[in-house]
């Protein structure tokens, strides 16, 4: 979730606008958002016009409307959440007191006003703009060119990175460019590890693949913490367990039953 301004008195009154990037922040919005708060944001209204002849005409008109909230539903197959409430803002097409859904997707910035932000509601929001504050288990799912980084919070699980790269085939003369490669390919996952994990919050990583590539680059990663002298990794590689999986895709997180994703 992008926090893009915020004008917040804890325990008092306050405006924050934020634009959901992907599908799991539309939770954090729908734990966010309560009866009674205001909503700003872009819609559409079907409005009726009547033409010289006589004849009715609906057109679908786009405005920007300031709703007090009624109710929230979340439909998380779409990833949409729809905010029905009563229109508080002057406009042409739409009386005050009328009834309206807005609905939020991702990349649709809106605005959220409450007359208390308490300390429940200040936390959420945090989460939502900076998930890596309190998401205490980091996974990589892996496989040959391909990797997955999620943190996992206690809401929700965020992809933090994917990473792709070519690698030939391991045969014959083109054995040295496939080491070369794979090599590579570690290199970039190590720095995505370094980016996103931070072991002052991550209580455990899990590193998942097929065959034996989670091996392998469990030990590229423990060489060049060595090489390099990363603490990060070197104190913390009792927190680093290795598992099985799948694929590297995301759908193999399935196969772990002790975390949700």
């Amino acid at each position: 979730m992008k926090l893009v301004h915020k004008d917040i008195t804890p325990q008092g009154p306050g405006t924050a606008k934020l634009v959901p990037e992907e599908a799991d922040d539309m939770w954090h919005v729908y734990n966010l958002v309560s009866k009674g708060d205001k909503v700003v944001a872009n819609t559409v209204r079907k409005v009726q016009r009547e033409s010289s002849s006589g004849d009715r005409d609906v057109e679908r008109v786009k405005l920007k409307l300031e709703i007090e909230v009624q109710a929230i539903d979340y439909d998380n197959v779409a990833a949409i959440l729809r905010i029905r409430g009563k229109n508080i803002s002057e406009n042409e097409h739409v009386k005050i007191g009328a009834f309206h859904t807005i609905e939020i997707e991702t990349q649709r910035p809106f605005q959220l006003k409450k007359d208390v932000w308490d300390s429940v509601a200040l936390d959420t929001l945090k989460q939502a703009c900076d998930p890596g504050a309190s998401a205490d288990l980091a996974v990589i799912l892996m496989q040959e060119g391909l990797a997955h980084i999620f943190l996992v919070g206690r809401s929700v699980t965020t992809t933090k990175a994917r990473i792709e790269a070519s690698i030939p085939r391991k045969r014959g003369p083109a054995i040295a460019g496939y080491e070369k490669a794979l090599n590579k390919f570690f290199e970039n996952v190590l720095q995505a590890v370094l980016r996103h994990s931070d072991f002052t919050v991550v209580r455990c990583m899990v590193i998942a693949s097929p065959g034996f590539t989670k091996d392998q680059f469990y030990s590229y990663m423990l060489l060049e913490a060595e090489r390099r002298e990363l603490r990060s990794i070197i104190e913390n590689k009792s927190r680093i367990v290795l598992a099985h999986a799948s694929s590297g895709y995301k759908y193999a997180s399935q196969a772990f039953p002790a975390f949700v994703f």
